[in-house]
């Protein structure tokens, strides 16, 4: 795989005992913590024809799933085949359930998996214009919004071509809260991915589902968490790793997006795909 000057940045990666080769370098971060750790890795733009050309065998609908008494709509994508599949369920940022991440879910069917994309502001009449979608998601009760990504959970479940006990989730910018949230909530969960998301205050000892969380160097809020994140994981006795890409923003995952960065993308795309496909 060809080798690019585009660099992965780590905070302080621990990626469950296994080393890497780094370089290290300083960054401005957020209050807590200035240091950065560089780390290159190879970019993966070669997969993407063969991942556009596996998405010709992959099969989309709209379906509708029961939470609490609301309707909630989702994007379900499926690759064709008859065998069980390990399952994603993609867990749309602040813009809602728009073309991008429609993208995404279908990219996670092409690679393998069953991925629902639930409109978790389906309680609000569904996903709006962009202009309209910050107050929309503004509404929402987290609360609420975690009991829908609960019942698309249990959506999957029951899912005839989908592997039970191979359950992911992966949440982006607002979504990554919700899907950290998962791994508190869900003891069934197989593995959770955080993009750009936030951090539970609370309740780490009730995670089961190891976690990776992938930050945007610019986004200082967020990312000035990942240290925090990491001690309280450890200290719960928890799986957590992360990684942290230089010179871009907390949307730089989303294809079409103004933020987006294809090569920290594609680097991003490779470890989440190592990571919900691992043993």
């Amino acid at each position: 795989m060809k080798t690019t000057g585009t660099r992965e940045v780590r905070l302080q990666h621990r990626q469950f005992g296994k080393s890497e080769r780094f370089s290290t370098g300083l960054a401005a971060g957020a209050a807590l913590f200035a240091v950065f750790l560089f780390v290159f890795a190879a970019s993966p733009l070669s997969a993407v024809p063969a991942q556009r050309a596996a998405a010709a065998n992959v099969a989309t609908e709209t379906v509708h799933y029961d939470s609490g008494g609301f309707q909630i709509d989702g994007f379900l994508a499926k690759p064709e085949g008859g065998e069980k599949h390990p399952a994603v369920l993609v867990i749309h940022d602040s813009q809602g359930l728009n073309d991008s991440i429609r993208e995404i879910t279908k990219k996670f069917a092409a690679a393998g998996f069953v991925a629902l994309a639930p409109d978790l502001t389906s309680r609000l009449g569904g996903t709006r214009t962009p202009d309209q979608m910050a107050e929309a998601v503004a509404r929402l009760s987290p609360i609420a919004s975690v009991s829908d990504a609960r019942a698309a959970f249990a959506y999957l479940q029951k899912d005839a071509d989908v592997d039970a006990a191979k359950i992911s989730s992966v949440g982006y910018g607002w979504g990554g809260w919700r899907s950290f949230m998962l791994a508190v909530s869900v003891p069934e969960l197989y593995r959770a991915v955080v993009y750009s998301g936030s951090t539970p205050s609370q309740s780490f000892n009730a995670i089961h589902a190891p976690v990776l969380a992938l930050y945007a160097q610019y986004d200082f809020r967020t990312t000035g968490n990942a240290l925090l994140t990491e001690k309280m994981m450890t200290e719960a006795g928890k799986k957590f790793s992360y990684f942290v890409y230089p010179q871009v923003n907390r949307g730089f995952y989303a294809p079409g997006g103004m933020q987006y960065s294809a090569d920290a993308a594609n680097l991003a795309w490779t470890k989440t795909l190592e990571f919900l496909q691992g043993s």
